[in-house]
């Protein structure tokens, strides 16, 4: 199927028109179909599947190079890592692909009036002003001017990238220096490009720097034949520092963005470097796992909007008095006047009810009794309230459990009043038994 859409499309560039070439150069930047077809085309190393398919897309991306239209020149851009790993692993099988390479070194090495490019960029520093910190707002007290004049220094010393000499071939001396320019140009480009190929992009990366090795998982005998060795495991590809510092930089961006097998991708890097014993490299793609695990990816999402619920709950739901605001207000007024509330008829009205309480808790005991009031014949009952108390005789006992066992006996007599005024007061005996 693939084979199919790529041919429809090399097929469709040869007819087209000069006023429909830009309008193609524009679209193909989004042609994701097209993209991934001639991905898995150019991943493929066996050479009877696609037959010449490899090469009349070597060639389509020359004629795409050398058009001059900038969205052209960014589509062969994107495919860098996957010819790189079709230049290492076997160089007969596309032959246009060197003379691709090639020309895309020597036009993005100079610049439009032919002269060799240099790219310059300075070092960050903490006495300079960056997207992380304003320089103008450091205390005084923390950075004396002494100390900015010694970070400033780094300043007047520029990274420079550049002038590279222009190639004619391909050969050992010069193969590593122009595949770790190309991937550096990749680099310039990678932000634009979509999160599809930088996943593609860590696959021939990945192969790049492990093949020929033997995985943790397989393991060979001595009874096993060189030939047979050689057509389970591939021969192993060179790769200079340079270029494997580029390919971190390709996968440090794969991973700031979350694409999938970025993780094995840099495990791949950094045991190819411990076998190499290539320390700049080592130090590179430790600084990026520990970059990593202090600041991991983050996707920025839009925030959603979300209503207040009604029945949320807030200080105000713990209330623990009633404010003025919670007392209804009451808007009918009754007509009848309220009765005055006297303080001696609220301390009566409490202690009967306190009484009365009291009492109804009591333990029925055999020995609490009330003796019957005995009365004389003749004289009324006295009424309550009255100004002159008649004489009454009552004689009350009760008694009263208290502790464990004891008894408390409240005997009270009779009081009289005599004609003469004189009061003789009655004894009245509280026993404990």
């Amino acid at each position: 199927m693939a084979d199919v859409l790529v041919l429809d499309w090399l097929d469709e560039f040869e007819f087209l028109t000069e006023c429909e070439f830009h309008t193609f150069a524009a679209e193909q930047e989004h042609n994701q179909e097209i993209i991934l077809s001639i991905y898995v085309i150019l991943g493929d190393t066996s050479k009877s599947k696609y037959g010449n398919l490899p090469e009349r897309i070597c060639k389509q991306f020359f004629a795409f190079n050398r058009s001059g239209e900038e969205h052209l020149k960014h589509f062969v851009l994107q495919f860098i890592p996957s010819l790189i790993l079709l230049h290492l692993n076997d160089k007969k099988l596309c032959p246009s692909l060197e003379p691709l390479l090639i020309s895309v070194y020597n036009l993005d090495i100079v610049d439009s009036k032919g002269q060799p490019r240099v790219i310059s960029f300075r070092l960050p520093s903490i006495a300079q002003s960056s997207i992380y910190h304003d320089s103008s707002n450091l205390e005084s007290a923390f950075l004396a001017e002494n100390a900015l004049r010694r970070w400033e220094e780094c300043n007047t010393k520029l990274v420079n990238w550049g002038p590279l000499p222009q190639v004619e071939s391909f050969n050992a001396q010069n193969r590593q220096r122009v595949l770790a320019a190309l991937t550096f140009l990749y680099n310039q480009y990678v932000a634009n490009i979509n999160i599809q190929s930088v996943e593609h992009a860590c696959k021939a990366i990945s192969r790049i720097v492990s093949q020929g090795f033997i995985s943790s998982g397989s393991s060979r005998t001595s009874t096993e034949s060189d030939t047979l060795h050689s057509a389970l495991f591939p021969h192993r590809l060179a790769v200079s520092s340079p270029l494997l510092i580029e390919f971190l930089h390709v996968t440090y961006h794969a991973l700031e963005r979350g694409a999938n097998g970025a993780g094995q991708t840099l495990n791949d890097i950094t045991q190819r470097a411990t076998y190499e014993c290539y320390a700049d490299v080592l130090l590179v793609a430790y600084a990026v796992r520990n970059a990593l695990h202090f600041s991991p990816a983050v996707s920025v999402s839009l925030p959603q909007p979300h209503s207040v619920s009604k029945t949320m709950i807030t200080n105000a739901s713990f209330r623990t008095k009633k404010l003025p605001d919670d007392i209804p207000i009451q808007t009918e007024e009754s007509e009848a006047p309220l009765s005055s509330i006297t303080e001696e008829q609220e301390d009566t009205e409490k202690n009967r009810t306190r009484s009365g309480s009291a009492l109804k808790h009591l333990p029925k005991l055999p020995g609490l009794s009330k003796k019957p009031k005995h009365q004389n014949k003749g004289s009324p009952t006295p009424q309550r309230h009255s100004a002159e108390p008649e004489p009454t005789t009552d004689n009350i006992e009760m008694r009263i459990a208290a502790g464990a066992g004891d008894q408390v006996s409240l005997v009270s007599g009779a009081f009289s009043d005599t004609s003469g005024g004189d009061e003789t007061p009655h004894a009245v005996h509280v026993s404990a038994v």
